[in-house]
């Protein structure tokens, strides 16, 4: 008894135990899903329930998993994307796959379509036949990814709203001309309105569209179970059948291709009747040539459909460009009407909405930038490039520009208008500056080591001639020995330190008439004790020259990085050199022709591979193990700034030679 008692009793532990253990698994997951309502056939209302084939894909994923899913419906794309960043939801249901930000949250693709553009039948001439679609409006849905594909369909006046049965319905309503949405969608609508005879897509497949879902950040869990989800449904067949269920957009298409096969069957039968008759009147040859000219028909053909391939291509990779670009690119015609404006622009300007159509002196910034160019910009050739300006804003900020203006040509050459395109270069020279002044500070420490020694001889010559006062004050000889060498000393270190605070502190920066051979002799006196003190020659040879237009600090700077270059470069190689015995030097030389002033360094140093000569002159490029990088770029800068140009020349283990040329200030006013 006691034995059979015991096995009842194990039975019914072991029933109840499994009984919880199915429970306890069988518990639903519950999953918060936002979605936009206003994308048929994909996701909508329908008689207060919410259907369609994202709708269906994720029940059936659900019913796989045991979810239990609550649709929460919200106006549109962004704030379904905002409540998932807020945690308020669990997934989004149907965004667009355009976006990077989100690509370790997203699904794989649940639907694919395409943009095109569709009109009522009445307007589809109109459309065709106005080339810069200036007379045309269309309605896109607000953050549609055909957005920035409008802006090559010229001066096109677009009206956005915030969903595609928003946009079907100003189109039926003839309150806009031609509508620019989701291929699916748009047939969707037409066939349950009845409408299919009265619209015709006019530009199709304008650029591929997919859907996908997102997960919350970080749930790697829930995204792998939808994937597997998915390649579950699609293995099984199901997606297929949820697919004909809801989108039937090809129906159209087989009426159009059936009657197409019907006009094509009636020709062919017409043409095989002929080239029948044709046959039996005439010979073969002249079959063959039919044959031939056929064959060419069909070349020709698919080379003007792989030119229309590759021209719209091209047209979506370049608005692409100018869509994203960082760069603020503008373009107006020559009323100054602007007919592109890109978001970066906006940004730049402080423009809230994008101001087609408006003048360009409308808005101040370009105002400042264009006001002194107007009569110049259309003259043949006129172009501006790499300009700087620097704008005082309302709150008395500068804000500096770099800019460029090309011109725009219709096909017989003519203008037709203008490109500007504005880069907002405030933090950039900030930051150049702050580097080279860093940079300066550091060079400065070593030039004083050097000025310190030299400073010592003329001191302790003064301090000579003073202590031989008190005895030979009655000395002629001795007096005018002082008069003459005392003075001569103190200019000299004179001399030194005022060169020595010019380049430290220099002048607020103005171009002025200046002569090379002076700012060299100040650079050179600034230069040659550090140079002295390593054992380093420093060799000047020098013709007059005359004088030319330019920043005299600007030019000191570019002359001392240049010299200082060549000083550490000779260092370096002594440093390695086993030949301790051997003399270096530092070549200076000034000379000049009938058009230019020519200033050259060369330095006996370790030299330049040619692959460090092309990048020795971009910025951050360096082979010193504390070096910036910005010496050689800010001297080009500088050298460019002051209508000058830089030519560099090197040998590996042997030199560098580096020559300036300065466009004579003469020889500007003769031409």
């Amino acid at each position: 008894m006691k034995c059979k008692a015991f096995k009842i009793m194990s039975s019914i532990i072991i029933f109840i135990l499994t009984f919880s253990t199915v429970k306890v698994n069988g518990i639903n997951t519950m999953l918060k899903v936002a979605f936009e309502p206003n994308l048929p056939p994909y996701q909508f209302e329908d008689n207060g329930e919410y259907v369609g084939f994202h709708i269906d894909l994720l029940n059936n994923i659900a019913e796989r998993n045991k979810f239990i899913i609550e649709y929460i419906p919200m106006e549109n794309e962004s704030d379904c994307l905002d409540a998932l960043g807020n945690g308020e939801v669990d997934i989004v249901l149907g965004v667009k796959n355009n976006s990077l930000k989100f690509k370790d949250q997203m699904t794989e693709s649940i639907s694919q379509s395409s943009i095109v553009m569709i009109a009522s039948n009445e307007n589809v001439g109109r459309i065709k036949n106005d080339i810069s679609m200036s007379s045309i409006t269309a309605v896109i849905e607000n953050e549609s990814i055909g957005y920035s594909y409008m802006r090559k369909m010229g001066s096109l006046r677009s009206v956005i709203v915030s969903n595609q049965t928003r946009a079907f319905e100003m189109l039926t309503t003839k309150k806009v001309d031609a509508l620019v949405g989701v291929r699916t969608s748009i047939l969707y609508q037409i066939e349950k309105s009845h409408l299919e005879d009265s619209y015709t897509i006019i530009s199709n497949y304008m650029v591929p569209i997919e859907y996908t879902m997102i997960v919350k950040n970080g749930d790697k869990d829930l995204l792998k179970k939808l994937n597997d989800s998915l390649q579950q449904i699609r293995i099984s067949g199901n997606y297929e059948k949820l697919y004909d269920k809801w989108i039937n957009e090809d129906k159209n298409e087989i009426k159009e291709v059936i009657k197409k096969i019907i006009v094509i069957a009636t020709i062919a039968s017409t043409v095989v009747v002929t080239i029948i008759i044709i046959y039996l009147r005439l010979n073969i040859n002249l079959k063959k040539q039919v044959n031939e000219k056929t064959k060419e028909l069909q070349i020709t053909n698919n080379n003007l459909i792989n030119q229309i391939i590759e021209t719209r291509n091209s047209n979506e990779l370049r608005n692409n460009i100018v869509e994203h670009s960082p760069t603020g690119i503008i373009v107006f015609d020559k009323e100054f009407k602007i007919t592109l404006f890109n978001e970066s622009a906006c940004k730049l300007t402080g423009t809230l909405n994008i101001p087609i159509g408006e003048n360009i002196f409308s808005i101040a910034t370009l105002t400042k930038i264009l006001m002194d160019k107007m009569d110049k910009l259309f003259i043949e050739d006129a172009t501006f490039i790499n300009q700087e300006i620097t704008i005082k804003t309302k709150n008395k900020e500068n804000i500096s520009y770099r800019y460029n203006i090309y011109q725009l040509h219709n096909n017989d050459d003519s203008i037709r208008g203008a490109i500007l395109t504005v880069d907002d270069i405030t933090e950039e020279l900030r930051m150049k500056e702050q580097i080279f002044e860093k940079e300066k500070n550091k060079e400065l420490n070593r030039m004083i080591a050097g000025i310190a020694h030299e400073i010592r001889n003329p001191l302790a010559s003064i301090k000579t001639f003073v202590e031989l006062i008190p005895t030979k004050m009655n000395n002629q000889k001795f007096l005018d020995q002082f008069a003459e060498i005392v003075p001569k000393e103190v200019d000299r270190v004179n001399n030194l330190i005022r060169n020595l605070i010019d380049y430290a502190k220099p002048e607020t920066k103005n171009k002025e008439m200046i002569l090379i051979n002076d700012i060299v002799k100040s650079c050179t006196t600034l230069i040659n004790p550090m140079l002295k003190k390593e054992g380093i020659e420093l060799v000047v040879d020098e013709e007059e020259c005359p004088e030319i237009l330019a920043d005299k600090n600007q030019l000191k700077q570019i002359i001392i990085n240049i010299l200082l270059n060549g000083y550490d470069s000779i260092k370096d190689k002594i440093e390695s050199n086993s030949d301790a015995t051997r003399k270096f030097h530092i070549f200076v030389k000034l000379w000049k022709n009938d058009e230019y002033n020519f200033i050259q360094v060369l330095d006996e140093g370790t030299g330049m591979s040619d692959e460090q000569i092309k990048k020795c002159t971009e910025p951050f490029f360096t082979t010193k193990a504390n070096g910036t990088g910005l010496g050689l770029a800010l001297s080009k800068q500088f050298v460019e700034e002051n209508n000058g140009v830089m030519i560099l020349e090197s040998e590996l283990s042997a030199f560098t030679k580096i020559t300036l040329k300065f466009r004579r200030q003469e020889w500007i006013k003769a031409y």
